[in-house]
């Protein structure tokens, strides 16, 4: 409910540290993330795609699932997800973008 999208939200927020991440948005169980090369102009890396392809190969490998689409992830876990449940998953979602970074720096 309400309890679970505020703390999805609240995790999806702690991922703009990341400095792989230029910024977060999203709306309830919704939840979109920006890949940048430099988080402090927001500089894209190509427009081929080619880190949000390596970065869902990573959250493949990771056991978390992400789509995809270009250089933005997005990221919608099922409606009934527990607390538990919302921890773990930005656990690997971190797991997933420490090893796209680790390719792309």
């Amino acid at each position: 409910g309400q309890a679970a999208a505020a703390k999805f939200q609240a995790g999806l927020t702690a991922l703009q540290e990341h400095p792989l991440v230029g910024e977060t948005r999203g709306v309830g169980l919704l939840g979109a993330i920006e890949l940048v090369k430099d988080k402090t102009t927001r500089e894209r890396f190509s427009a081929s795609g080619a880190t949000g392809a390596a970065c869902r190969k990573h959250c493949f490998q990771t056991g978390v699932v992400m789509r995809a689409v270009g250089e933005t992830m997005f990221l919608c876990p099922p409606l009934v997800i527990s607390d538990d449940e919302i921890d773990e998953l930005f656990r690997l979602v971190r797991r997933a973008l420490d090893l796209t970074w680790r390719d792309v720096s």
